[in-house]
């Protein structure tokens, strides 16, 4: 209804029979002093305060919560209907906690934004029988919360609650359906770092589908709505003040049932040609800040319990609207004044009847600026102050006084069609120029409660000035008593560009800190060697800002270029090295192009962190080599057999320092280097001429800090001037302690040489066994040497077993040879050979063959299996 009329129609107006003006009468008129006043004069008169349509931002619960329809946009916390705790995640036990909230009592046509903890969220993730997930509360690639959301159309029990959700505690059965009632289902998984509490919720929804009259082609409208067809209702005039007010008085049900206004109100009592006219004046296009508007929207939550009047109050309000009922009918006049139904002059008054007039207010019922609450949807639907209205030129004519009015306009959600209000009421405040008059019958038609006349006076200064019909009375004889009060169309008048003040976004709500990008991230492409320096694999270098605070790793991705499938995740904690080669084995082919990107992580999981861009990485173009066609390392294996063939060339040197080491232990027990010693020797010795024949056996054991040795070494010897021939044998066992490990070695040593002028032959066996706290390894090897006038050959074997690298167990064969021959010494075909690198065997039957190429001896017919061809050649 209009914000403000003037206090004289409380005091001085014409008193009952001002009867038709408004709902219920003139009582509703609000009076020139404000809301304030207004309520203060309730108080007095004993009447309760009337209820808040105020955003309900706080979930209700209990058995007294009213039922409740919402209507054009708006927001709701809702009422709880059921809550539970179940399900299990990891080790957590109920963890999960689902809530139903009842937003509306009459279905609704969407819901169309939510609020989590004050903050709007991401609807947009997938929907599951759950609901849709929060994007929001996405953590990890795992989702945390779910919404699901039904319209009040529903006619069948939500079978997640039935089934997913119910458990012995508390069941949701079968037959809660909830028709007609809007809800949604809220689930919230219970994980760290995410909730630090039961959260809370506002729902943005489009509300209830209404019957707009001027869409009823069979009203006078034109369109395919009809009453008695709620299938057919819905539109644009869902949000018009004028609609939701005309289903009010003609009642709001679900189905066949009466739910809230007025009871047994035909559509004849609700003029279409008024009503039509009045709604399509809510409709009415007009410029605003971010485009054109229609001129009158609300929206709001209308508690059933509310007194009609009082909600038509509240949405009127939103329209400068007033209700007339006239000889049982009601008629709607919205905004601006409408066309003037008559003109009259001094002359058509009559004389001879009473007449009033209130020329001006008094300064208590004065009001020279105004404020206005209302809900602000884009800082969460919280109620904020507009932007006040001053006017500096009216408060010089009160002297220099801030005379304010406060009022809410709770069902009006559009800034600035709020400052359109303020703007009119305040002018409209000013109008007070009241008569009341008389007119004879011909006026008697055209005098109607909420219509304009124009009124020209030379009386009053009038020429052609308009008034409004706020009250009439029909006399016995016909004549027509007339409550009339100035009104002007400029005051509706409305500029955007030069008067609309866009509100201060005060935004409220979770202020999440910005994820945390990865600094100076880049990918190049890469080699991985082996131990020994060789080139095996094709890789990607990742190199990044290590000197960061709080991140405990790098985590990365790499994806195919081509069809963007991710084929290797992983992380590093070694994050200040800055810097990492991946070469996930087989997964990066030779010359192909990757795309890679990281971002940081921490354990706790407090910090959000984002991933970089991709960056395309083309790889190196290495191929597979001999180390990769061969299960063994052949640059390694060389290596090793030098190392034991070193060796075992050394083992006469070895014997000779056993011998020496034992001859010095008695002068190195006096020195404090063994505790304990003892000898054991037994010696033969035979000469005649030039011939020698001698055997020695020496046996030692020692104990000294830390270790202890047992050896025993056997010499045989024959000799005739520089010519010898000697067999020896040594067995040695050794143990000592390297700090907290313990090292253990045992060998045994044959040996058998003989040495004519230049010419020498010499056999070896040698075992060696040795063992750590972390490792073991045992080998045996045979040698066979000659030499002969300086060329020397060696044919030689061992066999070991040992850990290898991560205690992996290895075992293998080696084999040293200039030829190498596999026969039975029978066939008469060639045997199997190994010569200068080259394996020949004249006839093999072989299942199965993994080659790369087949060729013939001559070379003019090759099989290229690894490049996928055939040759011929003549």
């Amino acid at each position: 209804m209009a914000l403000f009329t003037a206090i004289a129609s409380a005091v001085t107006a014409v008193g009952a029979w001002v009867g038709s003006l408004g709902i219920i009468g003139s009582a509703l008129l609000k009076t020139a002093v404000g809301i304030g006043l207004n309520l203060l004069a309730q108080s007095l008169a004993g009447k309760p305060k009337d209820p808040t349509f105020s955003i309900n931002t706080t979930i209700q619960g209990g058995g007294d919560v009213p039922r409740s329809i919402l209507l054009g946009k708006t927001a709701t916390a809702g009422s709880l209907v059921w809550v539970n705790t179940w399900g299990q995640d990891g080790d957590s036990k109920n963890a999960y906690l689902t809530q139903v909230i009842a937003l509306s009592d009459l279905p609704i046509k969407a819901l169309t934004g939510v609020w989590v903890n004050s903050e709007k969220v991401d609807l947009s993730g997938s929907n599951t029988g759950w609901g849709h997930s929060v994007a929001q509360y996405r953590k990890d690639g795992r989702d945390n919360l779910w919404i699901k959301f039904y319209d009040g159309t529903q006619t069948a029990a939500d079978t997640f609650l039935t089934g997913t959700c119910s458990n012995h505690q508390r069941q949701w059965s079968s037959n809660r359906v909830g028709r007609g009632v809007a809800y949604v289902i809220i689930t919230a998984l219970v994980a760290k770092n995410m909730f630090s509490g039961i959260p809370s919720f506002k729902f943005e929804v489009d509300g209830a589908r209404l019957y707009d009259i001027t869409k009823d082609s069979s009203a006078g409208g034109n369109g395919s709505q009809r009453w008695s067809d709620p299938a057919t209702w819905g539109g644009d005039g869902d949000h018009l003040p004028a609609v939701q007010a005309y289903n009010i008085l003609r009642e709001i049900r679900y189905g066949s049932k009466w739910l809230y206004g007025l009871q047994g109100v035909t559509g004849s009592r609700l003029p279409a040609a008024s009503w039509i006219k009045q709604i399509n004046k809510c409709r009415q296009q007009v410029q605003g800040a971010y485009g054109f508007e229609a001129m009158y929207r609300s929206g709001g939550e209308l508690p059933v319990d509310a007194p009609i009047a009082t909600a038509l109050e509240a949405i009127l309000t939103a329209c400068q609207g007033r209700i007339s009922e006239v000889g049982g009918t009601y008629a709607i006049h919205i905004g601006a004044p409408d066309v003037p139904v008559i003109d009259f002059t001094d002359d058509d008054i009559l004389s001879t009847e009473e007449q009033t007039f209130t020329p001006f207010f008094g300064l208590a019922d004065s009001i020279n600026g105004i404020s206005a609450t209302h809900p602000s949807p884009i800082n969460g639907w919280v109620t904020i102050t507009a932007p006040p209205l001053y006017r500096t030129d009216l408060e010089a004519r009160h002297g220099n006084r801030r005379l304010m009015s406060d009022v809410p306009l709770d069902f009006v959600p559009y800034p600035e069609q709020v400052q359109r209000l303020m703007k009119s009421a305040l002018l409209e405040a000013q109008r007070a120029r009241r008569h009341t008059l008389v007119l004879p019958p011909r006026f008697w038609a055209f005098c109607t409660p909420g219509e304009y006349v124009v009124w020209s006076s030379v009386r009053n200064g009038y020429q052609a000035k308009m008034f409004r019909i706020d009250g009439v009375s029909d006399k016995g004889n016909l004549d027509v008593l007339v409550d009339i009060t100035e009104v002007d169309p400029s005051d509706y008048a409305w500029d955007s560009s030069s008067e609309f003040r866009p509100p201060v976004d005060g935004a409220v709500g979770i202020i999440r800190p910005e994820p945390m990008p990865i600094i100076s991230f880049g990918a190049l492409p890469a080699v991985a060697q082996d131990s020994n320096g060789n080139n095996r694999r094709c890789g990607i270098r990742l190199f990044w800002d290590g000197a960061v605070n709080a991140v405990d790793y790098v985590q990365y991705e790499v994806r195919k270029t081509e069809t963007l499938e991710t084929i290797y995740i992983g992380r590093t904690e070694e994050v200040p090295r800055a810097s990492l080669i991946i070469a996930p084995g087989m997964l990066l082919l030779p010359n192909q192009s990757y795309q890679v990107r990281a971002r940081y992580g921490t354990y706790d999981g407090n910090t959000e962190f984002i991933w970089a861009d991709w960056i395309e990485v083309i790889t190196d173009d290495i191929r597979l080599g001999p180390l990769d066609i061969y299960a063994i390392n052949i640059e390694q294996l060389n290596k090793d057999v030098s190392d034991v063939l070193a060796g075992l060339g050394e083992t006469s040197r070895y014997v000779q320092e056993e011998l020496d080491r034992i001859g010095a232990m008695a002068a190195e027990q006096e020195a404090g280097n063994y505790f304990a010693v003892q000898q054991l020797r037994r010696e033969a010795s035979v000469t005649s001429q030039r011939l020698t024949a001698s055997y020695t056996e020496l046996v030692a054991v020692s104990v000294g800090p830390g270790s202890a040795i047992a050896t025993r070494i056997e010499t045989l010897e024959a000799k005739v001037d520089e010519d010898v021939a000697k067999a020896v044998s040594l067995l040695t066992a050794e143990i000592k302690e390297v700090g907290e490990t313990v090292e253990a070695q045992a060998q045994s040593i044959t040996q058998l040489s003989v040495n004519v002028g230049n010419f020498s032959a010499d056999g070896l066996i040698r075992i060696t066994s040795e063992a750590t706290s972390g490792s073991a390894l045992n080998r045996i090897a045979f040698s066979s040497f000659v030499e002969a006038m300086g060329e020397t050959a060696q044919a030689a074997m061992w066999l070991e077993a040992f850990t290898g690298t991560d205690s992996q167990l290895l075992s293998r064969i080696v084999m040293n040879a200039d030829q190498w021959i596999v026969t039975n010494g029978v066939n008469s075909a060639v045997p199997m050979t190994f010569i200068d690198g080259r394996l020949t065997l004249q006839v093999a039957s072989i299942g199965e063959i993994e080659s790369g190429m087949l060729r013939s001896p001559d070379g003019k017919f090759v099989i290229n299996l690894a490049e996928g061809y055939l040759r011929i050649s003549r």
